[in-house]
């Protein structure tokens, strides 16, 4: 079986609410759907999810001119050999990992139904029967972020994330405030994603939340200022996690060489693809670091491999966004994927488990 022909469309599919963050004011994902044809009729999907630089859309043509003429006559299976030529046909750009992410889930999805078993077990078979989710809640005036969270534990979820890093005052008053609402037992994370100034002002918004029980503070500083990082894990109590400072195996070494982080989160489309998220995932069991699985977040093709993954990765210890496809309003995929109790669930069809709408994809055209 070989690969004939690889296929993008863009697509703007808009979010349930518009979502703010320290990164800006999101009202829609702009993303690409990448269809990889066979010689055998068998074809597969791939999801480019990306935030930056244009987004999506923008990779699109990535695919199109440079990926898709070094992948198109290899089989499916080579995997890792689509992989190097991808590496080596865009190179010194990080910024196209989510691009070569959407092709080789794609071919993860074609073997998967060739072989009629799911992605999961291609990458080390099942090891858990359910995913605790973690829900972000987006920065607003304090009382709507508890409201928000308040109503994500009365429908099941067991762990929010508050998004801060605008102002260290308020962002200590938000984390506060959600606290109150949610009670002692839900878990509560903080992510900065990469606002604040300085690792002195980090540090002090971070000890001032402390009081709060909170899990882990995500991307506190900017994704090169590893330096900082290590000088704020060092400071404080609370686990500090990183997720913008890992575009990959090569990121994941440094942070870990660096002492900047104790949990690295995983994007399977920042990761350049399962593999690589695989692979950073057994880095840090060695290392003596942990890891979860973050999200862009996706549609239902790029939530349906970060399911995947958090189904076969030896350890997940923490609670994971793969549940990007709740934030959307619409979705270009048949299924709706299953959230029961605050977890994510195991998809069992072949392949990735999810089937393309045609209607929806042409529906949600760029």
């Amino acid at each position: 079986m070989k690969v004939t022909a690889i296929r993008t469309y863009g697509v703007r599919v808009p979010r349930r609410r518009v979502f703010v963050s320290a990164l800006g004011a999101h009202p829609v994902s702009e993303y690409g759907i990448v269809l990889v044809e066979t010689d055998e009729g068998i074809e597969g999907i791939g999801e480019i999810s990306m935030i930056w630089n244009g987004g999506g859309l923008f990779l699109c043509e990535t695919v199109r001119q440079l990926l898709a003429p070094v992948v198109v006559g290899l089989s499916p299976f080579d995997v890792v050999q689509a992989l190097k030529r991808m590496d080596a046909a865009v190179q010194f750009s990080r910024a196209a990992n989510p691009a070569k992410a959407a092709v080789e889930m794609a071919l993860y999805d074609i073997v998967g139904k060739r072989l009629n078993t799911p992605v999961y077990n291609l990458l080390g078979g099942r090891v858990r029967d359910r995913i605790l989710l973690s829900i972000s809640i987006a920065l607003g005036e304090r009382e709507q972020m508890a409201r928000e969270a308040g109503g994500y534990v009365e429908r099941g979820f067991k762990c929010v994330k508050v998004k801060v890093g605008l102002d260290p005052d308020a962002d200590v008053e938000r984390v506060a405030a959600v606290r109150r609402a949610v009670g002692p037992n839900i878990t509560v994370r903080v992510d900065a994603n990469m606002g604040w100034r300085s690792p002195r002002e980090a540090i002090s918004a971070i000890r001032r939340m402390e009081e709060y029980g909170i899990h882990s503070v995500e991307q506190p500083l900017p994704a090169d200022h590893l330096d900082g990082l290590r000088e704020v894990r060092a400071a404080v109590a609370v686990p500090i996690m990183v997720d913008e400072s890992v575009w990959g195996p090569e990121d994941a070494a440094q942070v870990m060489a660096g002492k900047a982080a104790d949990i690295l989160n995983v994007y399977v489309s920042e990761a350049g693809g399962l593999y690589n998220a695989a692979t950073i995932f057994s880095m840090t069991r060695a290392g003596g670091l942990t890891a979860c699985i973050g999200s862009m977040p996706e549609l239902g093709v790029g939530t349906a491999a970060e399911v995947h993954l958090a189904t076969c990765v030896a350890e997940l210890p923490h609670p994971s966004d793969v549940c990007g496809a709740f934030y959307h309003a619409g979705d270009v995929i048949h299924e709706e994927l299953g959230i029961e109790d605050g977890f994510a669930v195991p998809l069992e069809g072949p392949g990735l488990g999810v089937t393309l709408n045609r209607d929806a994809l042409n529906h949600y055209r760029a």
